[in-house]
């Protein structure tokens, strides 16, 4: 049995993904992939997320211990999503894997690829709500 790490979410980020996976039009994966991620989450108080953790918003750097590639990417809601840009959209699998991790973890995650990748957090470089920003 794999071990799912606890998942801390504020509540501001919650209400936001339930919105974008019940809207109209969504594919119904979003809400199989939201619902998992919400049976191991812990809501917390937007003032109360360490800032150490990715949350919606949040700007973080990671590196491919293989090849040596650094990458910034911000996690956004789905309408806000342009991977050229490195806007990264929540629901995609690197973004779910992102979202509530922290500096210093190893992200595992299946690009449409199939290859299974493994990303290092090396640093976050903005958190909305370790800006005090709670409207992002």
């Amino acid at each position: 049995m794999k071990k799912t790490k606890t998942c801390y979410l504020t509540e501001l980020d919650v209400a936001r993904l339930e919105k974008h996976a019940a809207a109209p039009g969504a594919d119904a994966k979003l809400q199989d992939m939201l619902d998992d991620v919400l049976e191991r989450a812990v809501i917390v108080e937007s003032r109360d997320i360490p800032a150490n953790i990715v949350t919606m918003n949040s700007q973080a750097t990671l590196v491919d211990e293989t090849s040596g590639e650094q990458m910034t990417w911000t996690v956004v809601y789905p309408p806000n999503a342009d991977f050229a840009h490195g806007r990264l959209n929540v629901f995609s699998p690197v973004g779910l894997a992102l979202l509530d991790a922290k500096r210093g973890e190893r992200i595992r995650f299946t690009p449409p690829s199939g290859t299974e990748k493994v990303l290092k957090l090396e640093k976050i470089l903005f958190q909305p709500e370790a800006a005090d920003d709670f409207t992002l």
